[in-house]
Protein backbone atom coordinates (compact mmCIF):
# COMPACT_ATOMS: atom_id res chain seq x y z
CA UNK A 1 0.00 0.00 0.00
CA UNK A 2 1.63 3.29 -1.00
CA UNK A 3 1.94 6.18 1.47
CA UNK A 4 -0.64 8.49 -0.10
CA UNK A 5 -3.31 5.80 -0.41
CA UNK A 6 -2.73 4.57 3.15
CA UNK A 7 -2.92 8.05 4.67
CA UNK A 8 -5.94 8.96 2.59
CA UNK A 9 -7.75 5.81 3.77
CA UNK A 10 -7.24 6.78 7.41
CA UNK A 11 -8.39 10.31 6.66
CA UNK A 12 -11.63 9.08 5.13
CA UNK A 13 -12.35 7.26 8.39
CA UNK A 14 -11.38 10.31 10.45
CA UNK A 15 -13.55 12.63 8.39
CA UNK A 16 -16.55 10.38 8.98
CA UNK A 17 -16.14 10.70 12.75
CA UNK A 18 -17.91 13.22 14.97
CA UNK A 19 -16.61 16.80 15.27
CA UNK A 20 -12.87 17.24 15.64
CA UNK A 21 -11.62 17.72 19.19
CA UNK A 22 -8.15 18.21 20.62
CA UNK A 23 -5.77 15.44 19.57
CA UNK A 24 -8.85 13.45 18.59
CA UNK A 25 -10.14 10.76 20.96
CA UNK A 26 -7.48 8.21 19.96
CA UNK A 27 -4.69 10.71 20.50
CA UNK A 28 -5.92 11.34 24.03
CA UNK A 29 -6.33 7.61 24.63
CA UNK A 30 -2.79 6.90 23.44
CA UNK A 31 -1.29 9.61 25.67
CA UNK A 32 -3.31 8.41 28.65
CA UNK A 33 -2.24 4.82 28.09
CA UNK A 34 1.42 5.87 27.90
CA UNK A 35 1.01 7.68 31.21
CA UNK A 36 -0.81 4.73 32.79
CA UNK A 37 2.02 2.35 31.99
CA UNK A 38 4.50 4.73 33.67
CA UNK A 39 2.57 5.40 36.89
CA UNK A 40 3.81 4.21 40.26
CA UNK A 41 1.74 1.33 41.68
CA UNK A 42 0.21 3.37 44.50
CA UNK A 43 -0.61 6.21 42.11
CA UNK A 44 -2.40 3.79 39.79
CA UNK A 45 -4.58 2.75 42.69
CA UNK A 46 -5.49 6.33 43.61
CA UNK A 47 -6.12 7.30 39.98
CA UNK A 48 -8.40 4.29 39.54
CA UNK A 49 -10.31 5.10 42.73
CA UNK A 50 -10.91 8.71 41.73
CA UNK A 51 -11.84 7.91 38.13
CA UNK A 52 -14.46 5.41 39.28
CA UNK A 53 -16.20 8.20 41.20
CA UNK A 54 -16.85 9.88 37.83
CA UNK A 55 -17.75 6.67 36.01
CA UNK A 56 -14.46 6.51 34.08
CA UNK A 57 -12.93 3.08 33.61
CA UNK A 58 -9.40 3.96 32.54
CA UNK A 59 -6.90 6.78 32.35
CA UNK A 60 -6.90 6.41 28.56
CA UNK A 61 -10.63 7.10 28.31
CA UNK A 62 -10.48 9.75 31.03
CA UNK A 63 -8.45 11.94 28.70
CA UNK A 64 -11.47 12.34 26.44
CA UNK A 65 -13.84 13.47 29.22
CA UNK A 66 -13.19 17.22 28.92
CA UNK A 67 -14.09 17.04 25.23
CA UNK A 68 -17.13 14.84 25.83
CA UNK A 69 -18.67 17.47 28.14
CA UNK A 70 -18.29 20.31 25.66
CA UNK A 71 -21.94 20.00 24.66
CA UNK A 72 -23.04 20.30 28.29
CA UNK A 73 -24.08 23.89 29.05
CA UNK A 74 -23.03 23.46 32.66
CA UNK A 75 -19.41 23.37 31.45
CA UNK A 76 -19.50 26.20 28.92
CA UNK A 77 -17.16 28.14 31.21
CA UNK A 78 -14.41 25.58 30.57
CA UNK A 79 -14.13 26.15 26.80
CA UNK A 80 -11.29 28.74 27.00
CA UNK A 81 -9.25 26.44 29.23
CA UNK A 82 -8.28 24.12 26.36
CA UNK A 83 -5.79 26.54 24.79
CA UNK A 84 -3.72 29.67 25.02
CA UNK A 85 -3.60 31.90 21.94
CA UNK A 86 -0.39 33.88 21.59
CA UNK A 87 1.30 36.44 19.34
CA UNK A 88 3.99 35.39 16.85
CA UNK A 89 6.81 36.96 18.85
CA UNK A 90 6.33 35.30 22.24
CA UNK A 91 9.05 34.06 24.55
CA UNK A 92 7.92 33.63 28.14
CA UNK A 93 4.60 33.17 29.87
CA UNK A 94 3.33 36.17 31.81
CA UNK A 95 -0.09 35.33 33.31
CA UNK A 96 -1.33 38.92 33.50
CA UNK A 97 -0.54 39.44 29.82
CA UNK A 98 -1.15 36.02 28.26
CA UNK A 99 -4.03 34.53 30.24
CA UNK A 100 -7.34 36.43 29.97
CA UNK A 101 -9.82 36.69 32.80
CA UNK A 102 -11.80 33.68 31.53
CA UNK A 103 -8.69 31.53 31.89
CA UNK A 104 -6.28 29.59 29.68
CA UNK A 105 -4.69 26.16 29.56
CA UNK A 106 -1.62 27.05 31.63
CA UNK A 107 -3.70 28.50 34.44
CA UNK A 108 -6.02 25.48 34.22
CA UNK A 109 -3.16 23.01 34.66
CA UNK A 110 -1.95 24.93 37.71
CA UNK A 111 -5.45 25.11 39.19
CA UNK A 112 -6.41 21.48 38.71
CA UNK A 113 -3.09 20.11 39.86
CA UNK A 114 -3.52 22.11 43.06
CA UNK A 115 -7.08 20.83 43.51
CA UNK A 116 -6.04 17.23 42.88
CA UNK A 117 -3.39 17.50 45.58
CA UNK A 118 -5.74 19.18 48.07
CA UNK A 119 -7.11 16.49 50.38
CA UNK A 120 -9.37 18.99 52.12
CA UNK A 121 -11.57 18.89 49.00
CA UNK A 122 -14.12 16.14 48.50
CA UNK A 123 -13.13 13.07 46.51
CA UNK A 124 -15.58 14.01 43.78
CA UNK A 125 -14.03 17.47 43.46
CA UNK A 126 -10.58 15.93 43.24
CA UNK A 127 -11.83 13.38 40.72
CA UNK A 128 -13.11 16.13 38.43
CA UNK A 129 -9.83 18.00 38.86
CA UNK A 130 -8.02 14.84 37.74
CA UNK A 131 -10.16 14.60 34.61
CA UNK A 132 -9.47 18.20 33.65
CA UNK A 133 -5.77 17.92 34.47
CA UNK A 134 -5.27 14.82 32.33
CA UNK A 135 -6.94 16.42 29.34
CA UNK A 136 -5.17 19.76 29.55
CA UNK A 137 -1.71 18.25 29.99
CA UNK A 138 -2.38 16.29 26.81
CA UNK A 139 -3.85 19.30 24.99
CA UNK A 140 -0.93 21.62 25.67
CA UNK A 141 1.38 19.31 23.70
CA UNK A 142 -0.65 19.89 20.53
CA UNK A 143 1.15 22.87 18.92
CA UNK A 144 -1.99 24.58 17.66
CA UNK A 145 -3.25 24.91 21.23
CA UNK A 146 -0.61 27.63 21.51
CA UNK A 147 -1.34 29.12 18.09
CA UNK A 148 -2.15 32.67 17.08
CA UNK A 149 -4.89 34.81 18.56
CA UNK A 150 -5.61 36.27 15.12
CA UNK A 151 -6.70 32.92 13.62
CA UNK A 152 -7.98 31.23 16.81
CA UNK A 153 -5.15 28.72 16.97
CA UNK A 154 -5.44 27.81 13.29
CA UNK A 155 -9.20 27.25 13.33
CA UNK A 156 -9.62 30.06 10.78
CA UNK A 157 -6.80 28.82 8.51
CA UNK A 158 -8.44 26.78 5.75
CA UNK A 159 -6.27 24.07 4.17
CA UNK A 160 -6.60 21.10 1.85
CA UNK A 161 -4.81 17.96 3.08
CA UNK A 162 -4.56 15.21 0.46
CA UNK A 163 -7.60 16.85 -1.12
CA UNK A 164 -9.66 16.94 2.09
CA UNK A 165 -10.90 20.38 3.09
CA UNK A 166 -10.24 21.16 6.74
CA UNK A 167 -8.51 23.77 8.89
CA UNK A 168 -5.03 23.86 10.37
CA UNK A 169 -6.18 23.19 13.92
CA UNK A 170 -8.25 20.17 12.94
CA UNK A 171 -5.39 18.89 10.81
CA UNK A 172 -3.11 18.70 13.84
CA UNK A 173 -5.80 17.48 16.20
CA UNK A 174 -6.96 14.51 14.22
CA UNK A 175 -5.89 14.09 10.62
CA UNK A 176 -2.10 14.00 11.07
CA UNK A 177 -2.30 11.38 13.87
CA UNK A 178 -4.82 9.42 11.77
CA UNK A 179 -2.06 8.75 9.26
CA UNK A 180 -0.11 6.49 11.62
CA UNK A 181 -2.07 5.76 14.81
CA UNK A 182 -4.01 2.75 13.53
CA UNK A 183 -4.44 1.21 17.00
CA UNK A 184 -3.92 3.57 19.93
CA UNK A 185 -3.05 0.75 22.37
CA UNK A 186 -0.39 -0.66 20.05
CA UNK A 187 0.98 2.83 19.44
CA UNK A 188 1.11 3.61 23.17
CA UNK A 189 2.91 0.38 24.05
CA UNK A 190 5.46 0.96 21.31
CA UNK A 191 6.11 4.45 22.66
CA UNK A 192 6.55 3.19 26.23
CA UNK A 193 9.14 0.69 24.98
CA UNK A 194 11.20 3.67 23.77
CA UNK A 195 11.12 5.49 27.11
CA UNK A 196 13.92 5.08 29.63
CA UNK A 197 14.11 6.00 33.28
CA UNK A 198 16.13 9.09 32.50
CA UNK A 199 13.35 10.49 30.33
CA UNK A 200 10.80 10.05 33.11
CA UNK A 201 13.15 11.56 35.68
CA UNK A 202 13.76 14.56 33.41
CA UNK A 203 10.00 15.04 33.01
CA UNK A 204 9.68 15.37 36.79
CA UNK A 205 11.80 18.54 36.63
CA UNK A 206 9.91 20.19 33.76
CA UNK A 207 7.14 22.75 34.10
CA UNK A 208 4.03 23.41 31.96
CA UNK A 209 5.36 26.77 30.79
CA UNK A 210 8.16 24.91 29.00
CA UNK A 211 5.65 22.61 27.33
CA UNK A 212 3.78 25.65 26.04
CA UNK A 213 6.99 27.23 24.76
CA UNK A 214 7.84 24.02 22.89
CA UNK A 215 4.39 23.87 21.31
CA UNK A 216 4.51 27.53 20.35
CA UNK A 217 7.85 27.08 18.57
CA UNK A 218 6.54 24.02 16.73
CA UNK A 219 3.39 25.86 15.68
CA UNK A 220 5.51 28.41 13.84
CA UNK A 221 8.29 26.14 12.59
CA UNK A 222 6.08 23.25 11.47
CA UNK A 223 2.35 23.97 11.45
CA UNK A 224 2.05 27.39 9.83
CA UNK A 225 3.40 27.21 6.26
CA UNK A 226 1.49 29.85 4.29
CA UNK A 227 0.32 27.16 1.88
CA UNK A 228 -3.31 26.05 1.61
CA UNK A 229 -2.55 22.78 -0.19
CA UNK A 230 -0.76 20.23 1.96
CA UNK A 231 0.21 16.62 1.30
CA UNK A 232 3.16 14.23 1.42
CA UNK A 233 5.90 16.75 2.21
CA UNK A 234 3.91 18.24 5.06
CA UNK A 235 2.95 14.84 6.42
CA UNK A 236 6.51 13.46 6.33
CA UNK A 237 7.86 16.58 8.04
CA UNK A 238 5.30 16.54 10.84
CA UNK A 239 4.63 12.85 11.52
CA UNK A 240 7.66 12.60 13.87
CA UNK A 241 6.62 15.83 15.57
CA UNK A 242 3.11 14.54 16.31
CA UNK A 243 4.51 11.22 17.50
CA UNK A 244 6.98 12.99 19.79
CA UNK A 245 4.35 15.29 21.27
CA UNK A 246 1.97 12.41 21.99
CA UNK A 247 4.78 10.50 23.71
CA UNK A 248 5.93 13.55 25.67
CA UNK A 249 2.41 14.28 26.85
CA UNK A 250 2.11 10.75 28.24
CA UNK A 251 5.50 10.83 29.95
CA UNK A 252 4.93 14.25 31.47
CA UNK A 253 1.42 13.38 32.60
CA UNK A 254 2.79 10.31 34.38
CA UNK A 255 5.52 12.38 36.06
CA UNK A 256 2.98 14.99 37.17
CA UNK A 257 0.57 12.41 38.61
CA UNK A 258 3.39 10.49 40.33
CA UNK A 259 4.50 13.72 42.00
CA UNK A 260 1.00 14.87 42.90
CA UNK A 261 -0.47 11.60 44.14
CA UNK A 262 2.60 9.61 45.19
CA UNK A 263 3.65 8.69 48.71
CA UNK A 264 4.54 11.71 50.82
CA UNK A 265 7.92 10.09 51.44
CA UNK A 266 8.83 10.82 47.83
CA UNK A 267 7.82 14.49 48.05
Amino acid sequence: MNGIFKISSFLVAALLCSPVLAWGPDGHRAAGEIAWQLLEKDVRGEVTRLLRLKGEGSLAEAGTWADRIRGDERYNWAAPLHYINLPVTWQTYEPSRDCPSQGCILKAIETYRSQLADKTLSDRERAEALLFLVHFVEDIHQPMHTGLRDDRGGNDVKVSFYGFETNLHALWDTYLPAGFVEDWKVFATAQVDRINGGELAKAELEIPEVWAEESHRLAHSNAYTGSAKLGDDYYRKNKPVVELRLRQSGVRLAALLNQTLGDSERD
